[in-house]
């Protein structure tokens, strides 16, 4: 079981320049249900945090119950508004390459490991191809909606 390193790279550096062309619309806020640019960058760190984590822990135990992540709370304590945007995603970048450098040496033995949450087993392997799919896909969807969203509105 190999994971596709190149194609998750690929994304990382992609939607790396995207966030870097659009810095000057980062602290916009459409209204007050609706995440800036430049939270949802922070929510990207906090989730590639949380991951981390998990891509560790689970190569040290069969099964663990690890704490779900709770973005709210989480977004408002981080309170980004006043963070360099470039610091951040450059943080955002490096650390999503070291998640990568990590996932190519899991211990395959490992990839069956479970993350109890909810009542739900998640395996290793699931966490990882979701994180650099699913979830990184969904949230490069929401980051251009959004960036569509603030250019209409400021035409």
């Amino acid at each position: 079981m190999t994971f596709d390193i190149k194609e998750y790279n690929e994304r990382i550096n992609n939607f790396y320049k995207t966030m870097e062309q659009n810095k000057e619309i980062v602290n916009i806020k459409l209204s007050d249900d609706k995440w800036t640019l430049k939270q949802m960058v922070s929510h990207l760190i906090d989730s590639a945090s949380n991951n981390h984590q998990r891509f560790i822990r689970l190569q040290l135990e069969q099964k663990i119950n690890f704490p779900a992540y709770e973005a709210e709370a989480w977004k408002d304590i981080t309170n980004i508004k006043d963070y360099d945007f470039m610091d951040l995603i450059n943080l955002w970048k490096l650390y999503n390459q070291y998640l990568l450098h990590i996932i190519k040496s899991i211990n395959k033995n490992s990839l069956d490991n479970i993350w109890e949450i909810d009542g739900k087993e998640l395996t290793l392997k699931f966490i990882v191809e979701d994180y650099f799919c699913r979830h990184m896909n969904w949230h490069i969807e929401l980051y251009n909606n959004r960036i569509n969203e603030i250019k209409e509105k400021n035409k």
